[in-house]
């Protein structure tokens, strides 16, 4: 049973490291440090409940979706690393490399870690799979199959390529939405201000002048009255419905609920169900390339493909495959993947390159659902505006409309 340590230490640059390391004894705990040629300055035995509190802590927020890095530091990660296996450099000595690169500081702690129980005799793979904030299953089991087909420097770089793609992807989806939610946020922070703080001003003119004032804007100064009113409150009840939402989400009825209306919204729900297939085109066609076999590759799919539904789907297929179905076959009976996906995988398994194959999908899909969200996003654009300059010039209609009474009277 290995205790935990918190070390604080300088390298032979000055530079200082505090960070974690697991040892039999306090003399191997030393040992490793002296192996990597640290100044100690101190070094602290861990309680092991506050290690299993905080172990517990980091895989609920894991589970939860939060991630401390994105898929461009881990594309920069892994070409890095292949770049310097290609070199000639040790595995160990590029993991101290990589955990001093600035761009990387996102992933410094979980590298570091890595490479401390890599001095311990661990895989890489193995060594990557222990951080508290535990790299992708996907990467995990393609650094494991490059081990041990001794083809590490060339899976790097596919692993690296298979994030680089997810990013640009996930990158143009995020450009073309950037816009219109910026549109309405502001337009809620306008609208907010005039509610709030404007509206009550020119009601209190209004009444202590005794007009009769307009229907509208009677309804608008009542409406403000209640925001002002409760406006603590609200903030209260949102909070309360996005932690229920939230709660519901992470529960397993609510999630498959909330995953299957996922698949079945208007217009959106064929955005998302493209999305997805996209997702499974590239995993799998990383993993396949990568020499993981096909039931492999459909288990880890089932983990990143972020549906219930359909992971579901996948977990069906992967027992239609130990039955002896083929893949397109046993795809072809589940209603949610498209059926040019289905097709493919056909053709691929009957040409014997079902890895190219998947990877022209995938690559379709992605410039299938870029084009739609953008340009979905330039008809949203001009309609948010008309939408948002309805209100703004309604509220002020309703605001002008007494004060032209007011001089009037004057």
């Amino acid at each position: 049973m290995s205790d935990h340590y918190r070390f604080t230490a300088r390298d032979w640059h000055g530079k200082k490291i505090q960070a974690e390391i697991s040892a039999a004894t306090r003399s191997e705990a030393l040992e490793m440090l002296q192996r990597r040629n640290l100044v100690l300055l101190d070094l602290k035995k861990l309680n092991p409940v506050q290690v299993a509190l905080k172990k517990r802590f980091w895989q609920a927020l894991y589970k939860l979706g939060y991630r401390s890095y994105s898929s461009r530091d881990l594309m920069i990660f892994c070409r890095q690393l292949a770049t310097m296996l290609q070199a000639g450099i040790g595995i160990l000595h590029c993991l101290r490399i990589l955990a001093a690169q600035k761009e990387l500081a996102s992933l410094q702690k979980q590298i570091e870690k890595a490479a401390l129980d890599l001095e311990r005799g661990a895989s890489l793979a193995s060594a990557l799979q222990q951080s508290e904030q535990a790299f992708p299953p996907i990467m995990i089991s393609m650094v494991e199959a490059g081990e041990a087909s001794g083809q590490l420097e060339a899976i790097m770089e596919k692993t690296a390529d298979h994030f680089e793609k997810q990013h640009d992807f996930a990158e143009k989806i995020r450009s073309a939405t950037l816009y219109p939610v910026f549109i309405v946020l502001v337009s809620l922070v306008v609208i907010g201000i005039m509610v709030l703080f404007v509206l009550p001003q020119f009601a209190g003119i209004f009444h202590s002048m005794g007009m009769e004032l307009p229907l509208h804007t009677r309804l608008l100064l009542a409406f403000a009255a209640i925001i002002s009113r409760y406006r603590l409150l609200i903030p209260i009840i949102l909070i309360l419905i996005i932690t229920g939402g939230l709660y519901l989400s992470k529960t397993e009825k609510g999630r498959r609920k909330i995953d299957r209306l996922r698949l079945h919204l208007p217009f959106f729900g064929k955005i998302y169900t493209q999305t997805s297939a996209a997702r499974f085109a590239r995993t799998m066609s990383a993993l396949l390339g990568s020499g993981i076999g096909l039931h492999r590759a459909l288990e880890l799919t089932d983990q990143v493909i972020g549906n219930t539904i359909l992971a579901g789907s996948l977990a069906k297929i992967g027992q239609a495959l130990n039955q002896g179905e083929s893949l397109a076959g046993a795809m072809q009976k589940e209603k949610y993947f498209p059926d040019l996906l289905t097709e493919m995988v056909r053709v691929g398994e009957e040409t014997g390159a079902i890895e190219h194959t998947l990877n022209s999908t995938a690559l379709y899909y992605e410039k299938e659902v870029a084009y739609v969200v953008e340009r979905l996003s330039t008809i949203l654009e001009p309609v948010l505006l008309l939408i948002v300059g309805f209100f703004i010039g309604l509220l002020v209609f309703s605001i002008l409309t007494p004060m032209y009474q007011v001089y009037e009277m004057i």
